[in-house]
């Protein structure tokens, strides 16, 4: 009689900081001293996520919080076949206390081939690495696809009290840079108001539209690749560094900061909610004040306004969007 191998089920955390995620090493069994994403078995009763949770408190006496699904690995071992539910999670209270692992690293997505990986989460690696690439480029080509559309429903959206509040913090003529500038909406109004004006945008075919509406050369570029120091009195990021991933986040706020000349202010929006989600193509990341607050004074802007607004858009009233005002 064939004897079948026993299915073990599994859930593991791939805990992100910036970017960069933990990794555990066993410390026991056949697989003494190799690297792993920490999880466990599913208990009669729980959910992944509840599973996972639990795991990471026992383990590491740490909270995480899951902020969504990743993949699902099977991988034969000699001994079993392992069904391995792997999920995005960042630390809400703790700080990964080992009490089970021999030891621990957090290791840059970018090179995580340091380590000798057990064999399955080679398959969560190769997760991570489609993954990372792909949900910046998904939201990019969803806004060339749609372009036209989108241009229609944001064009007309009255900014003008945001726009105000903006550009008490700055001199007459001051540069600003649109960053994100989608249909160009907002940096025409700066350049019809006397500003110096710089504007780019990740999608190609809105940078095409913003530079036909606005007169100036609206370049192609992203928030994880900007250089530069000490170029702008402000920036203004309406509803764009909500598409920048949780990881990259305080990296690009360094970036704009050192972009923005001495007192130099940034305005930026997003949604307002908690977690990343991902709507149809697109990705969000959604803030509140107290999140966003704590997200720019740690990239080490002062605080001059936080304040919470309705979407202006025709029939988009119910959302609600947060924003703040911050000096270099």
């Amino acid at each position: 009689m064939e004897n079948r191998k026993k299915n073990i089920r599994v859930v593991a955390a791939v805990i992100r900081r910036e970017n960069m995620v933990f990794a555990t090493q066993r410390g026991y069994g056949a697989y003494k001293d190799w690297w792993e994403f920490p999880g466990g078995k599913i208990e009669p009763g729980e959910t992944p996520e509840e599973a996972l949770v639990r795991e990471i408190r026992e383990e590491l006496n740490t909270k995480i919080a899951v902020d969504g699904f990743l993949t699902t690995v099977e991988y034969e071992y000699p001994e079993f076949h392992l069904t391995m539910d792997c999920f995005w999670a960042h630390i809400e209270e703790g700080h990964l206390t080992l009490l089970e692992h021999e030891a621990a690293r957090w290791l840059p997505m970018d090179s995580l081939g340091q380590v000798r990986w057990l064999p399955a989460d080679i398959l969560v690696i190769r997760a991570i690495e489609n993954d990372s690439a792909s949900v910046a480029d998904r939201t990019v080509q969803y806004y060339n696809r749609n372009a036209a559309a989108f241009y229609a429903g944001s064009a007309g959206a009255d900014m003008r009290e945001c726009r105000a509040r903006f550009l008490h913090y700055l001199k007459p003529g001051a540069r600003i840079l649109d960053a994100g500038c989608g249909s160009g909406r907002d940096a025409l109004a700066f350049l019809q108001a006397g500003y110096e004006t710089d504007a780019f945008d990740a999608s190609s075919e809105l940078c095409a539209i913003a530079s036909e509406k606005t007169g100036i050369a609206v370049r192609q570029d992203r928030f994880e690749t900007l250089t530069g120091e000490d170029i702008y009195d402000g920036i203004w990021a309406c509803a764009s560094l909500l598409h920048v991933r949780r990881d990259d986040l305080p990296e690009v706020l360094r970036r704009l900061r050192r972009l923005l000349k001495k007192d130099g202010v940034l305005y930026a929006s997003f949604k307002y909610g908690t977690g990343e989600r991902q709507n149809g193509e697109r990705y969000f990341h959604d803030l509140t004040e107290d999140t966003l607050t704590g997200l720019l004074e740690e990239a080490g802007f002062e605080i001059k306004e936080v304040f919470v607004t309705q979407d202006v858009r025709e029939g988009r009233e119910d959302e609600k969007w947060v924003n703040a005002i911050a000096r270099a």
